[in-house]
């Protein structure tokens, strides 16, 4: 395209062979080597670098997944312990009420207190509270507390029954009433045993009680808490202390109990304890067994950086091509050779006395000498021209198709080689058929017009309407 365009113009030789020519096709071919090399170069290195990213960032991945599934392992572990540890509480609960059922058993044969009878009284009193039940409870509490053994047995009995899990809290409301009703009775009859016996049960009565309860229920047991406190006789006030903390108060009487039959509950905390153990022990193995395999899988992910790192840069490609002759840096320019021919025909013209020959730093040549017959003959140097380099380890072949350095024919001898030898013409250019319109030039667009207008054609004609 641009061949076609600028043929003619003499700014454009070079690509027809004119001057410049072989300083054109070497810049060619030295930037389609670099592009194809730098291509190259640069596929391969995306593509290794590829690999090398796709393969870290699946172990990358692995080793996430490693520590998610660590991470799991102990949520299970913790979940898990926390599942024994309400099994656990739970059994021990059921084997602290059945040791103080067994406890009352064995407290009432010592005692010699039917507990048949002890029930049948207060069945009426939890079912409903009558002033006939309350009164029928109380004198038959009186009749059987002559002994300090029996006054424990008694309030043992009330306290199961309050503290069983089946029961309301009307019917636990119902026995706190019955043990005020005793309260009152021993303040004014001065049973100190009885009266102690009920201070040591009426706290977790009370507690277990007002946990749970509505705002009215709780309204219920205040008032009979403030009646406690104005009566200085009937509880210490330590004891009332105690009940205005509930929760508290009944957490350390469960506790206390389980210390008090700690023989019983020990064989449920070492079951439990083995279980978790087991437990642990699993995932403490799979932990380890993760951790190899992610220190396994970094040290691949260090061996691929390092690697990457040993790995020697690309091979850098030439910007001269192979195929392109060398060229050899100590041939003088042609436009410096045709400067120097100038200078010499302008000094010429003005020595006639041969001060040619002083310039060039040389004697006059002797005809009768044959070049062939003296090979230690040598042209002399000229000293404005440097001399050339000679490399020990890249020794270019010389052109023998140019004048060695610093040498110069005499003017006129030296031939043109901007344009090509005589007799040959230049070589012909390749016809592309897309170039070439396939309609007359008035049939065609008028952008597809303008190669066709001479360079030197800057006028606007008008064109005559007739």
């Amino acid at each position: 395209m641009t061949k076609n365009k600028q043929k003619g113009n003499t700014k454009f030789q070079f690509l027809f062979g004119g001057e410049f020519y072989n300083y054109y096709q070497y810049k060619v071919q030295t930037e389609q080597a670099s592009m194809n090399g730098s291509s190259q170069n640069g596929n391969w290195n995306q593509c290794m670098q590829s690999m090398d990213e796709t393969e870290i960032e699946q172990l990358t991945q692995q080793q996430e997944v490693l520590r998610e599934q660590i991470k799991q392992s102990e949520q299970n572990l913790n979940a898990q312990h926390t599942v024994l540890l309400q099994q656990q509480q739970a059994q021990v609960e059921n084997l602290v009420t059945k040791c103080e059922m067994a406890e009352l058993q064995r407290e009432a044969e010592a005692s010699e207190l039917p507990l048949d009878e002890l029930y049948a009284i207060l069945q009426p009193i939890i079912d409903s509270c009558t002033k006939d039940s309350i009164s029928n409870g109380k004198s038959w509490i009186l009749q059987h507390s002559s002994t300090k053994l029996q006054t424990l047995c008694i309030a043992h009995c009330l306290l199961y029954k309050v503290m069983h899990n089946s029961s309301t809290f009307p019917q636990k409301l119902h026995v706190i009433y019955l043990v005020n009703d005793v309260l009152h009775h021993c303040a004014r009859k001065n049973a100190t045993e009885l009266k102690d016996a009920l201070a040591s049960v009426v706290v977790p009565m009370f507690c277990n009680a007002s946990i749970g309860a509505t705002d009215e229920q709780k309204n219920k047991l205040d008032k009979l808490l403030r009646l406690w406190e104005s009566k200085a006789n009937y509880l210490a006030t330590e004891t009332v202390e105690q009940m205005r903390q509930p929760v508290a108060s009944y957490q350390q009487f469960k506790t206390d109990q389980v210390s008090k039959f700690a023989s019983e509950v020990a064989p449920l905390a070492q079951q439990t304890k083995a279980t978790y153990d087991g437990y642990q022990a699993q995932h403490q193995a799979f932990v380890c067994h993760a951790m190899a395999q992610i220190l396994e899988l970094q040290q691949q992910v260090q061996n691929i950086e390092a690697q990457i790192q040993s790995q020697p840069p690309p091979p850098i490609t030439s910007n001269i091509p192979k195929s392109s002759p060398v060229m050899n840096t100590n041939i003088i320019p042609l436009d410096a050779l045709q400067a120097n021919l100038q200078q010499t025909m302008a000094q010429q013209s003005t020595n006639e006395n041969g001060s040619q020959v002083q310039h060039l730093g040389m004697n006059p040549p002797n005809p009768d000498l044959v070049p062939s017959e003296s090979p230690n003959f040598l042209p002399p140097m000229n000293p404005s021209v440097p001399p050339p380099l000679m490399s020990q380890n890249n020794l270019d072949v010389p052109q023998f198709s140019q004048p060695p350095p610093g040498f110069f024919p005499p003017p006129g001898l030296f031939p043109d080689f901007s344009k090509p030898p005589p007799g040959f013409a230049p070589p012909p250019e390749p016809v592309h058929e897309d170039l070439l319109p396939s309609v007359p030039y008035y049939d065609l667009p008028a952008g597809l017009m303008v190669p066709l207008i001479k360079v030197h054609n800057n006028l606007i004609f008008l064109l005559s309407l007739s």
